[in-house]
C-alpha cells in the first residue's frame, strides 16, 4: 500500500508477547481499546468489527499453529493469549511452540500462591535503612557503602517504557487487511 513502509519488526507476535502471559480478559481489553480508538477517529463500525475479528482470530487462541500474517515473512507463531485460561486453538500445537518461561512476580505481596514470586536480600550496615519496591521481574545486583545513619530508597517500574500507540497499531492492521 502506498504511503506505508513495509513492516520490518519481529514476524512472530508470540515471540514478542510470550513473556507477558496474557489472559482472555487482557486480550479483550486490548481489542476493545483498539475499537474505541478507531471509533474516536470516525472509522466505520463494519471496519472496526472486521479488525476486531481479525485480532481475535489471529492472536486470541493459545497454541495456534504457525500463520502467515505478512506474506514476505512467512508462517510464524502468532498466539498472544498464552495464559492457561485462554481458549485452545482447534488445531493446537502447544508442544511444537518454543518454550515459554513463566514470569516471576517482583513484589512478593503480589504473588499468586503458585510459586511465582521473587525473593531477594539486602545487606546494610552502619545504621542505614532502606526500602525497595518493584513492579517488574528484575535480576542483577547492586552494592554500595554508607556511613553513619542514612536512608536509601529505590523504586523500579518497567511500565515506564514507551509503547507504540493503539492508533499506529490499528493503522498497521488496516493496511495489512487492505492487501
Amino acid at each position: 500500500m502506498t504511503g506505508f513502509a513495509a513492516y520490518s519488526g519481529d514476524a512472530s507476535m508470540y515471540e514478542v508477547h510470550k513473556f507477558m502471559v496474557l489472559d482472555p480478559f487482557q486480550m479483550g481489553y486490548f481489542i476493545e481499546q483498539v475499537a474505541l480508538s478507531a471509533a474516536s477517529f470516525g472509522v466505520a463500525t463494519s471496519d472496526i468489527e472486521a479488525v476486531g475479528q481479525a485480532l481475535g482470530s489471529l492472536f486470541n487462541y493459545r497454541c495456534s499453529p504457525k500463520t502467515t500474517v505478512i506474506k514476505a515473512q512467512g508462517p510464524q507463531y502468532q498466539s498472544i493469549c498464552t495464559d492457561q485460561s485462554c481458549p485452545l486453538a482447534d488445531n493446537a500445537v502447544c508442544d511444537a511452540q518454543p518454550a515459554m518461561d513463566q514470569p516471576l512476580v517482583a513484589n512478593a505481596t503480589l504473588a499468586d500462591g503458585e510459586g511465582r514470586n521473587a525473593t531477594g536480600s539486602a545487606t546494610m550496615s552502619g545504621g542505614a535503612t532502606g526500602t525497595a519496591t518493584g513492579t517488574a521481574t528484575m535480576s542483577g545486583s547492586a552494592s554500595g557503602t554508607t556511613s553513619g545513619k542514612s536512608s536509601a530508597t529505590a523504586t523500579f517500574n518497567a511500565a515506564s517504557h514507551a509503547a507504540p500507540g493503539l492508533t499506529g497499531m490499528f493503522a498497521t492492521l488496516v493496511a495489512f487487511l487492505a492487501l
